[in-house]
């Protein structure tokens, strides 16, 4: 799974949206750990429960990029804290969708990103472009790039909304990179756009997470309840 710069279930209830007050503190990083190791069991490894941002990127709005998209449950670290990510792979593993929020400002992400695209080649990268998007959030763009190694084109859209950054992240194998369309007709940010607009309807991806429902449908998988 590609997920930016972390490289180098029941339906939900159609509910109205508490008041952003109601959630004045962000949301942890990670969630508890759905299954343990087995005392004495070395290597044995720790999954973790779905991210509260799975209420936010649901399995059909996976689908619209990844066919057949299934959750991926992420493997707690033996040390320090997992990031935050809600992230769902095709079945024979040649895509894979994710959303975290981003680990700096967005202006960092930004400067990054040029970065990046002026010396692609350390990073494992080649063919980076950035495009700046318009009508999402407070300020976007979206990145492009094929990553070497992995085979992969990669597409990060990332959005910025109030105090928080957000990455969605779109991979796909190839065996050569592939040229970005353009911006206006691409899928990826069309989802970060309907993302968005959920945020406008309930703060999902306001300044904090979770603080409500998603619309009803297909959801992703269950999401842990507030404390």
């Amino acid at each position: 799974m590609t997920v930016r710069r972390l490289l180098p279930a029941a339906a939900l209830t159609l509910a109205a949206c508490a008041p952003l007050s109601a959630c004045d503190s962000p949301a942890p990083s990670t969630t508890t750990a759905a299954t343990s190791p087995t005392p004495g069991s070395p290597g044995a490894m720790r999954t973790l429960l779905p991210s509260r941002l799975c209420a936010a990127l649901t399995a059909d709005a996976a689908r619209e990029l990844v066919p057949g998209a299934r959750f991926t449950a992420q493997v707690g670290p033996d040390k320090g804290t997992a990031p935050d990510v809600c992230a769902y792979t095709s079945p024979d593993g040649s895509g894979s969708v994710s959303l975290t929020p981003a680990t700096r400002p967005y202006a960092a992400e930004l400067a990054a990103a040029y970065s990046l695209r002026a010396d692609p080649a350390p990073a494992g990268m080649s063919g980076v472009r950035v495009d700046t998007v318009s009508g999402l959030g407070e300020r976007a763009f979206r990145e492009t790039a094929y990553q070497t190694q992995a085979h992969q084109n990669v597409t990060f859209t990332v959005w910025n909304a109030g105090a928080r950054t957000w990455v969605l992240t779109y991979a796909s194998t190839g065996e050569g990179p592939v040229a970005p369309g353009a911006v206006g007709d691409d899928e990826v940010v069309g989802v970060a756009r309907t993302l968005a607009r959920e945020a406008d309807r309930c703060p999902i991806l306001g300044v904090v997470v979770d603080c409500c429902p998603v619309s009803a449908g297909s959801p992703g998988p269950a999401v842990p309840a507030l404390p």
